[in-house]
């Protein structure tokens, strides 16, 4: 594989595709056919934009395969047979019956879908599918047992019962072995359908012996029946334990790579158990792991009982599904600490990528310029144009959104930039992107921006603002004044402030203070020259020209 790109991704798809031994046993491993990246979910829990990383990264390496000229694939795995442990809010108090039950077969109480699982899974792939650009495959190991599909899978883990112990107990503490009576197979009670309350007695002749107690989550109880009965794990009525069922997917799908986060990088993880399982026991190569740190908001893990959830309905309401890939792709080692006063930054970080790639944008080398290039190339959703789309910055948007009224404002926008940046004619695709942006400034501004970038326009100057000026900077606003009496290029307005600057021996620092000082009541503000030029000319000529 002709080594193209420095950048993260690529570097694990070459590790993927030349790598020619096994880590735990001797020999040299398959020639794979096809490359396939996996990527999985419990739909059970809080839909936040954490839970869609595992999915962009491990698309970006699938992408990445794909790119290099491989046959790859991405599937997409639910996990499912998992209980339902607590009432989420919203859900009836009466759903306490179902503790304990897989979530597939609670019903749900919503009354859309077929199953508590079938409405989470689908929420959770409609906007996941917002967030990715390429078509994933998608199972439910659910479904995967009962079809009968793993069967081949659950047989041969339960012939190597006694080396599967040995490799576990071998990465647990040597005063806590795995108990007599573990079990990989976990069934599901015959008697009241639950999956979390059957404790296993024995394993005998192939069958699982169990009887069903109460089972206690950190917050609740799933309430077990007493009954007790026998399962045939090849019937695919339950599942294996995670430490085992990782390894069988791994092997049933061919897996190449999966993602999986920082924690499982340390020795005696259930990464590395299932690698060690999957090569052993099945005699196929351990997928290269995507391993990655996870996303905090406002320096804390998100939580609903902390109320920092980022939900990504509402990231999509002030931001692009590019900004997420772009958090998530720049470094997976990286701890992401986003706040949503982080939006500009991000958008600003996004023009810079963008200025790169089209080449309007130099880089310190050839180095940073091909990682920066093959970044914005894979944090896409769409195809990117051949020329660079014309658009306005964000921090430009969220300054125009407050000063323009909503009504026409697009032809408005167009209007000054024609008049400032002698923007001449936008395509259909740019004015798009223009309202586009817009819309999302605004959102932003209404619903996150703090304090400091709100924009009121004084209607007049009091006493005590003028009060705020030294008489150089009262100089410096009546010249500036004068000189946009006329039409001005924004380079002109630049140059002009520098000359003010050196004639009456005043900082331009001083005189942007000003201005703002006199405009909107604060030292600081947006980008200036662009901020005026927005401004009705006539407006602004008379608040510098009279304020001596």
């Amino acid at each position: 594989m002709e080594k193209r790109y420095e950048f993260w991704t690529d570097k694990l798809a070459r590790e993927i595709v030349e790598r020619k031994k096994f880590r735990f046993i001797d020999g040299k491993i398959p020639e794979l056919k096809k490359f396939v990246v996996k990527t999985a979910a419990s739909v059970s829990g809080v839909l936040h934009i954490g839970r869609l990383s595992d999915t962009i990264r491990s698309e970006a390496v699938y992408l990445s395969l794909k790119d290099a000229g491989f046959d790859a694939e991405l599937i997409w795995v639910a996990d499912n047979v998992d209980p339902l442990r607590k009432i989420p809010r919203g859900v009836p108090e009466s759903y306490k019956e179902f503790l304990g039950v897989p979530v597939t077969e609670v019903p749900d109480p919503f009354g859309c879908h077929k199953s508590y699982e079938e409405h989470f899974k689908s929420a959770y792939l409609e906007v996941v599918n917002q967030f990715i650009r390429s078509d994933m495959k998608i199972f439910s190991m659910r479904e995967e047992y009962l079809k009968g599909n793993f069967r081949n899978e659950i047989k041969t883990i339960l012939e190597n019962y006694e080396k599967i112990v040995e490799i576990q107990n071998r990465n647990r503490p040597k005063d806590r072995p795995l108990p007599k009576d573990w079990s990989p197979w976990q069934p599901v009670c015959k008697n009241c359908g639950k999956i979390i309350t059957p404790r296993v007695t024995k394993i005998e002749n192939g069958k699982v012996y169990y009887v069903c107690k109460d089972y206690a989550f950190k917050t609740t109880v799933a309430k077990g029946c007493g009954y007790e009965g026998e399962d045939n794990p090849l019937h695919g009525n339950g599942k294996l334990m995670y430490k085992s069922e990782l390894a069988s997917q791994w092997y049933h799908w061919q897996v190449c790579s999966e993602g999986f986060g920082k924690e499982y990088i340390v020795p005696g993880s259930a990464f590395w158990i299932n690698a060690e399982i999957v090569e052993r026991i099945f005699r196929f190569p351990m997928p290269v792991p995507i391993f990655y740190e996870h996303l905090v908001v406002d320096g804390k893990k998100m939580s609903a009982s902390v109320g920092n959830v980022v939900y990504p309905a509402d990231w999509l309401k002030v931001a692009t599904p590019e900004l997420l890939r772009l958090l998530f792709l720049k470094d997976p080692m990286r701890v992401r600490d986003f706040r949503w006063n982080d939006i500009p930054r991000l958008m600003e970080e996004y023009e810079r990528l963008e200025e790169v790639y089209y080449g309007k944008r130099s880089v310190k080398n050839e180095r940073e310029k091909s990682n920066l290039t093959r970044l914005f190339q894979l944090i896409q959703v769409r195809p990117l144009p051949k020329e660079k789309p014309f658009r306005i910055s964000f921090d430009f948007a969220c300054m125009l959104v407050q000063i323009l009224p909503k009504e026409k404002r697009l032809e408005k926008v167009l209007e000054i930039l024609r008049k400032a940046q002698h923007v001449k004619k936008l395509s259909e695709e740019e004015r798009a992107l223009l309202e586009k942006t817009l819309q999302k400034a605004e959102n932003w501004v209404d619903l996150r921006a703090p304090e400091n970038m709100k924009i009121k326009i004084l209607e007049s100057v009091s006493d005590e603002v003028k009060s705020r000026l030294s008489e150089e900077q009262k100089a410096a606003l009546k010249e500036l004044g004068e000189f946009l009496k006329e039409d001005r290029r924004d380079e002109e307005i630049r140059e002009e402030i520098a000359k003010i600057s050196e004639r009456l021996k005043i900082l331009p620092p001083k005189i942007f203070e000003a201005a703002y000082t006199v405009l909107i009541g604060k030292p600081f503000g947006p980008r200036l020259i662009p901020f005026i030029q927005s401004l009705d000319k006539k407006f602004v000529v008379k608040r510098f020209v009279e304020i001596i």
